[in-house]
C-alpha cells in the first residue's frame, strides 16, 4: 500500500510528523470554518431578534391605536343613539303638545273651529281579559257662549260574525262596572267603560249617535263613525 511505502521511505517519525501536521491543519481549518459559520448564524439570529422586536413594537402600537379607535367609535355610537333618542322623544312630546293645544283651543277658543257640539274621539285599548276592551268617548261643545248640554249617546259596534254582517249595541256589550251612556257638561266630557265582544265577532267600525238637549229642548242629533283599531280609532265618516 502507498502509506506503507511512504512510511518505509520517509521513516516512521517523519511520516507521523507529516500526518500530525496534516491533521492539525484540517482541525484548524475546520475550526475556522465553524467559527465563521457561527458568526454568520449569530448575526442572522441578531437580525431576526431585532426584526421581532420591531414587529412586536409595531404590533403594540397598532393594537393601542385600534383600541383608541374602538373607544372613539363606541363614544360616537352612543352619542348618535342618545341624539336619536332625544330626537324621538322631542318629536313625541311635540306631537303630544300639539294634540293638547288643539284640544284646549277647541275648548277655550271655539272661534278657531266650527261652532256646535262635537263627538271628538272614540279611543279603545285591549284589556287583559279575553275579548275585552276599554273605551273612552270624548264629547265637546264649541259654542262661544257655552251652556250646559245634556243628552244620550247610542254606540253600535259594526263588523262581521261567521262571515255575515253583524252589529251590536254597546249597551249589550258593557260590563257591570261601565257607566251609563248619557252626558251633561258645559265644556267637554268623557265617557269610559269596558266592553266584551262576542265570540266569532270581528269588529270593523264604531258608530256613535248622540241626541243633544239644551234648556230642556232638543238641540239636534249628531252621528260619527270611527274605523276599528286595537289601539286607536281613526275617523271614517261623519
Amino acid at each position: 500500500m502507498i502509506p506503507d511505502e511512504i512510511r518505509k521511505t520517509w521513516g516512521a517519525f517523519k511520516f507521523y510528523s507529516v500526518l500530525l501536521a496534516l491533521l492539525a491543519g484540517a482541525v484548524y481549518f475546520a475550526f475556522m470554518y465553524g467559527n465563521d459559520h457561527f458568526d454568520v448564524q449569530k448575526a442572522q439570529i441578531s437580525t431576526l431578534e431585532h426584526t421581532i422586536e420591531n414587529l412586536n413594537a409595531e404590533n403594540q402600537r397598532l393594537t393601542k391605536q385600534l383600541n383608541i379607535l374602538g373607544v372613539e367609535l363606541e363614544v360616537q355610537r352612543l352619542a348618535v343613539r342618545k341624539s336619536q333618542n332625544l330626537l324621538e322623544k322631542g318629536l313625541s312630546n311635540e306631537a303630544r303638545l300639539k294634540e293638547e293645544i288643539q284640544f284646549y283651543q277647541r275648548v277655550m277658543a271655539p272661534e278657531l273651529e266650527q261652532d256646535g257640539f262635537l263627538i271628538e274621539a272614540f279611543d279603545i285599548k285591549k284589556s287583559l281579559s279575553d275579548r275585552a276592551y276599554w273605551f273612552e268617548l270624548v264629547l265637546m261643545q264649541q259654542d262661544k257662549i257655552k251652556n250646559v248640554v245634556k243628552g244620550t249617546v247610542e254606540i253600535n259596534v259594526i263588523g262581521s260574525e261567521d262571515g255575515k254582517p253583524r252589529q251590536y249595541k254597546l249597551s249589550e256589550l258593557l260590563t257591570e262596572e261601565s257607566p251609563s251612556l248619557s252626558f251633561s257638561f258645559k265644556y267637554f266630557q268623557t265617557i269610559q267603560g269596558e266592553m266584551i265582544l262576542p265570540k266569532n265577532f270581528s269588529p270593523e267600525k264604531v258608530q256613535v249617535k248622540s241626541t243633544i238637549f239644551q234648556f230642556n229642548r232638543k238641540r239636534g242629533e249628531l252621528e260619527k263613525t270611527f274605523d276599528w283599531n286595537a289601539e286607536v280609532l281613526q275617523t271614517s265618516t261623519e
